[in-house]
């Protein structure tokens, strides 16, 4: 089993699926789960849960539409923080979020999409991003050639 959090408006599971609940979110739905083991339940009447809510369930119980309200949370936990993002720390660069979503970062580590999006959309950006990256190095390296030959001539002119 694995532990999502909610991160549409709202999620509903229907009949026959199981999930691991914590007490308090048993309690508000009593009538819609039936107990299977200490804190594994099975869902009898459809049940929703709303953003933000952790829930834990089999990766194979969850559909495509289900899987694109839920958030996967990794049980581990090194530091404490759960929400730290790891950055790969080469820039311009994708970042993949999880569930075939991207997010696209600029050479100043600047995010610049606004939420995730799909792999083919990140990699047109990142292409344009790096074409344009490649253009803007090869007029710095012509600016810093002239810088360079300019302040040799004017030490060659005083020598």
């Amino acid at each position: 089993m694995q532990t999502y959090e909610v991160i549409g408006k709202h999620i509903t599971f229907g009949i026959g699926t199981e999930l691991k609940l914590s007490e308090s979110q048993v309690e508000s739905r009593a009538t819609s789960l039936k107990k299977k083991t200490k804190d594994i339940f099975e869902v009898v009447e459809p049940v929703q849960f709303k953003r933000g809510e952790k829930i834990t369930i089999s990766p194979e119980s969850l559909t495509k539409s289900l899987l694109e309200n839920l958030k996967e949370i990794s049980d581990k936990k090194p530091d404490g923080n759960s929400n730290k993002i790891e950055v790969p720390t080469e820039y311009p660069c994708i970042q993949h979020t999880g569930f075939g979503k991207y997010n696209v970062y600029d050479a100043e580590k600047n995010l610049l999409t606004p939420k995730p999006i799909k792999k083919d959309e990140a990699e047109k950006i990142f292409t344009e991003l790096s074409k344009k990256n490649e253009s803007d190095d090869s007029t710095n390296e012509d600016e810093k050639n002239s810088e360079t030959k300019q302040s040799e001539n004017s030490a060659n002119n005083g020598a």
